[in-house]
């Protein structure tokens, strides 16, 4: 179940979490391990907006990549306060977005790409890949299995074709 709808963010928001770096293939196991980091960790980030959602960020470097990329496994804070050891920060500019909000299993989520891949295309948008994506992560996404009822949103910078 995939839907797609246009939001422009209003704020500048930030988030704190842990980099995961590696190739692209590899990526998973680097991304749950920054995930429990995360978590394990989130008693030492101080004025996280919603403790039960989590963010994963990714800079605009996946197409065609075949080499390292990065990953952040994030909570969203207001206001940034301090940051702990060995953690990063990253602020996210107010622009548009094609939310899509996916529902099944983590391992067809790619699926939720190419919907709104076509969605964009049939809507006169494409990709604005000079920002930041972004993954919604909350108390209805299923972690650790591979679940039909889990869901998520994915949040794509687009522009106007």
């Amino acid at each position: 179940m995939m839907r797609v709808e246009i939001v422009e963010t209003e704020r500048i928001s930030t988030y704190i979490g842990v980099r995961a770096c590696a190739y692209f293939s590899d990526l998973g196991a680097a991304v749950g391990r920054a995930f429990d980091e995360l978590i394990s960790r989130s008693d030492e980030i101080k004025n996280i907006r919603n403790t039960n959602v989590t963010y994963g960020i990714t800079p605009p470097n996946y197409k065609g990549n075949n080499g390292v990329v990065d990953f952040y496994s994030c909570y969203e804070v207001d206001p940034i306060e301090s940051l702990p050891h060995g953690m990063v920060h990253l602020h996210l500019l107010p622009r548009v977005y094609a939310m899509t909000h996916y529902k099944g299993p983590a391992s067809q989520t790619g699926n939720a790409y190419d919907f709104t891949t076509q969605w964009l295309k049939d809507n006169g948008y494409e990709y604005d890949d000079v920002a930041y994506y972004l993954e919604r992560y909350d108390e209805k996404t299923v972690v650790g299995s591979d679940d039909d009822r889990s869901e998520m949103q994915i949040w794509t910078p687009v522009k106007k074709r």
